[in-house]
């Protein structure tokens, strides 16, 4: 009888990235999966045309085919083999997705069913300015900055950790205003964090 081989399946892909998608299953010398060599019931003859389907897709990503979405219908394992799938990543902040999928036979009979884990690796992306408004003050006047004002957000970071910096020089003649933390009373701030503005 014709054996197949697949090995552990795992694929990383970048954060918001795609990669394609690699499953080895191949003609070999042995049937197993992750966890040891199983002894299925039935092992195809060889010629036997085999399709793959998928029964659980991504939940954080998509399986692509030539660029559009994977159709639903079984498709030959020669697609599998030939790296034509792609996983495109969702940009969420998930760091593991999973596919399910089984290989059949034209009969359907079912060889196997496995699971690929995807890895996504995370890119530190610079926070995202959602509030930035105008601040207009009359002379020698004072306003609080709130999060309304001045809001930023970072899905890798707390609010302790996005730092606003004051690059005008406060301390100049022609600075016409600056900045200071309403805890420290009096003190000139060149730094704060959106945690400063939001409470």
């Amino acid at each position: 009888p014709q054996w197949l081989h697949i090995p552990a399946q795992t694929l990383p892909v970048l954060e918001g990235e795609s990669a394609v998608f690699r499953v080895n299953v191949a003609q070999g010398t042995n049937y197993r999966l992750a966890n040891g060599t199983l002894s299925g019931p039935y092992l195809p003859a060889a010629g036997t045309h085999i399709s793959v389907e998928v029964i659980s897709p991504p939940q954080y990503g998509q399986l692509q085919l030539a660029g559009q979405p994977l159709p639903d219908d079984p498709l030959p394992l020669t697609e599998l083999q030939g790296n034509n799938i792609r996983y495109i990543h969702d940009s969420s902040e998930e760091m593991r997705d999973y596919v399910t999928m089984r290989l059949v036979t034209e009969q359907t009979l079912v060889l196997t069913t496995l699971t690929v884990q995807i890895d996504v690796q995370p890119v530190d992306d610079a926070p995202q300015l959602v509030n930035v408004s105008k601040l207009v003050l009359a002379a020698g006047s004072k306003l609080l900055v709130t999060s309304s004002m001045l809001g930023a957000v970072d899905a890798d970071s707390s609010q302790k950790d996005i730092v606003y910096h004051v690059l005008t020089d406060m301390d100049s003649v022609a600075a016409p205003g600056y900045f200071k933390h309403r805890d420290i009373s009096g003190k000139r701030v060149t730094m704060f964090t959106q945690h400063d503005v939001s409470t």
